[in-house]
């Protein structure tokens, strides 16, 4: 049974196209603008998440110390940055990167009241 609050009305105005899903209105370009930013926030934390990742081992190839020399009751560098400092990391990054996610989504939302309110203005104009 499909659901009646679900209309989807597909309109076009001037040259962009609005897809309206019961109150809340998008256009390609709103779309495609937190699309983009979405991409780009993707992109630099998997950067950074290989960067990190791979960082660790090449410390382990490249110097000795890193590998050989206990620091703190035994523990090497590496060993003490891959048991705990590595998850501090991981929660850390997942973390700054669901606020910024959320805060792209609210953008969209934010665009869409606005689109809203210029078709709703437009529309009291046209009467």
């Amino acid at each position: 049974m499909p659901d009646s609050k679900l209309h989807v009305i597909s309109t076009v105005s001037g040259d962009s196209q609005h897809i309206r899903h019961g109150d809340h209105t998008d256009t390609i370009e709103s779309v495609d603008i937190v699309f983009r930013a979405q991409r780009k926030l993707s992109f630099t934390y998997g950067a950074i998440f290989f960067a990190v990742t791979l960082a660790i081992p090449a410390a382990s190839v490249w110097w000795e110390g890193w590998y050989a020399v206990p620091i703190w009751g035994g523990f090497t560098a590496n060993y003490l940055v891959v048991s705990l400092l590595y998850y501090i990391f991981l929660w850390t990054m997942a973390w700054t990167y669901s606020k910024q996610a959320d805060k792209l989504d609210e953008q969209l939302m934010d665009m869409a009241t606005a689109i809203t309110a210029t078709e709703t203005a437009k529309e009291v104009e046209a009467e």
